[in-house]
């Protein structure tokens, strides 16, 4: 059997998403903060998905790379949420609720429980400010 490689793995993604928005002539869309966030969003719950899937299929050699792999991937996702202002992301979900906010909840949280555990703190400082306003327009959304 082929040796996984870290690199190679999850390249389905490795295309950038200029490259995706524009080769379908929608480049103007990534300027849009909705699409930011969405991409963000999509893209931890895609991570999961696949993640399984090669677990499954690989289960003697993903693990030994599954967290390299898991580093690629969400600093590529955390580019994207860097992107987004603050003032941004709060519009997003003082407008209404595009994406789920339940699932945007999870996905920030997955993103910031994986830099603590690798003790990459200036990104958990990032998304704890959009941690703390899904939180609180959860709590909005409650009362």
């Amino acid at each position: 059997m082929q040796k996984l490689d870290p690199h190679t793995l999850f390249s389905i993604f490795e295309q950038d998403d200029q490259e995706i928005y524009k080769e379908h002539n929608v480049e103007e869309l990534l300027d849009n903060p909705y699409v930011r966030v969405g991409m963000v969003m999509t893209g931890v719950e895609n991570f999961y998905l696949i993640d399984k899937m090669y677990i499954l299929r690989h289960p003697e050699d993903y693990p030994t790379v599954r967290n390299k792999v898991k580093l690629k991937y969400f600093n590529k996702l955390f580019k994207h949420l860097e992107t987004v202002t603050e003032l941004e992301f709060k519009l997003i979900y003082d407008i209404g609720t595009d994406f789920e906010l339940d699932r945007s909840i999870y996905a920030i949280n997955e993103l910031l429980y994986f830099y603590q555990e690798i003790e990459q703190y200036e990104k958990c400082a990032t998304i704890k400010k959009y941690n703390d306003l899904l939180v609180g327009k959860k709590l909005e959304v409650l009362l």
